[in-house]
């Protein structure tokens, strides 16, 4: 963890809130929008008291937008909210090689690289809202990795734009990194997988399992995945949390513990149908392109995205206090059609980033430390 104390202009602006300096909001911004400290120009317009203002914060944080380091601070997000930095921990467990003989751990950094550079391309060369990251029908691939996919892509190393069938992938949730990150060795994992969304895209915590967890029954490697899983549902003990999270899994099925694309399983036609539940996009979808579109129009998505930048940005949880900062940058996120350039600026413009409460009255920011969505 890196700690930032700041302290905060010694006259408070209403109550026990007191404005950051200059060179607090200077750090503040290199942050959150690049990951390191100011540059000259950032320590020079701090320098000229000239960080005092929205309007000039705003202005600082769109240069700051232009530059490759914004580019390395998105993707640093991208790997703690997705969960893209633990996918070299595959190769701990690996894959079963008696399913899976295609199995390496060197496709691992490609299956890291394809989500990155995708997420890259799409905010900064496409501008892209929020619901295109869900939808698009296109990713980034090499040779090497297009050739895994089985697709016609790139002849050489270098990643580039690879269209890909709109029936079978959709934007980064079918991405073969994450399907493979959330699955087991010897198969898919619908827990997994629907834990991924219910908690890192909508931002729903799942209740924790039960003291005693029943014995799991003898698997019958004949039997689909989803069949397989259908002892949750049954068993009394494991209902309450995995009928929160089996529903939205099973509609992964049709990707294998690799994210492979498979019509079959056991030689039984695969049922990728699922149900999402406690929701705002409530009802019964078939398969993970469907799902991803319904994800891509959905309020509590969009929210989540809000707060994990939050969390991310300003180092700490949300609290009550940053309601109306939330709301603040939620507005503005949906003003510019939920671009992700145009809320990491509308995080600068809250009072949660411009101002601090006092250590005395409680301020849990005194310090801001580097953390994780």
């Amino acid at each position: 963890f890196l700690y930032r104390v700041e302290l905060g202009m010694p006259d408070p602006v209403e109550g026990d809130v007191v404005p950051l300096s200059s060179y607090e909001i200077a750090s503040r911004l290199s942050y959150l929008l690049w990951g390191t400290m100011p540059d000259d120009a950032l320590f020079a317009a701090a320098d000229r008291g000239e960080l005092g203002t929205a309007a000039e914060i705003e202005a600082q944080a769109r240069r700051m937008l232009e530059s490759p380091r914004a580019r390395e601070a998105v993707k640093n997000f991208h790997r703690q909210w997705l969960g893209l930095a633990d996918i070299d921990e595959i190769a701990a467990g690996g894959k079963d090689p008696a399913l899976y003989p295609e199995y390496r751990d060197e496709l691992l950094p490609l299956f890291q690289a394809e989500t990155e550079a995708f997420l890259d391309h799409a905010i900064f060369e496409e501008d892209a809202s929020v619901g295109a990251l869900f939808t698009a029908p296109y990713s980034m691939m090499n040779r090497e990795l297009a050739e895994f996919y089985g697709v016609e892509g790139p002849r050489g190393e270098a990643f580039e734009r690879v269209a890909l069938d709109p029936s079978q992938r959709a934007g980064f949730v079918t991405h073969a990194g994450l399907l493979a990150l959330y699955a087991k060795p010897d198969r898919s994992s619908p827990v997994h997988r629907g834990r991924f969304v219910r908690q890192s895209l909508l931002c729903q915590i799942p209740p924790p399992p039960p003291d005693v967890v029943p014995e799991p029954p003898m698997v019958d490697p004949t039997k689909t995945t989803r069949e397989q899983f259908s002892q949750h549902v049954s068993d009394s003990g494991c209902r309450s949390c995995h009928a929160l999270l089996d529903p939205i899994g099973f509609g992964f099925e049709h990707y294998d513990a690799l994210g492979r694309w498979r019509d079959t399983e056991n030689g039984i036609p695969v049922d990728a149908s699922g149900e999402l539940t406690q929701t705002d996009i409530d009802g019964p979808f078939d398969g993970a392109v469907e799902l991803a579109h319904r994800l891509a129009e959905s309020e509590q998505v969009r929210a989540c995205v809000v707060k994990q930048w939050f969390r991310f940005g300003y180092g700490r949880a949300e609290q009550s206090e940053d309601a109306c900062s939330l709301s603040q940058a939620t507005q503005a996120f949906e003003a510019s059609g939920h671009n992700i350039k145009a809320l990491l600026v509308a995080l600068t413009q809250t009072d949660a980033f411009r101002y601090r409460r006092t250590i005395a009255a409680g301020g849990a920011d005194g310090a801001a430390a580097e953390g994780e969505p």
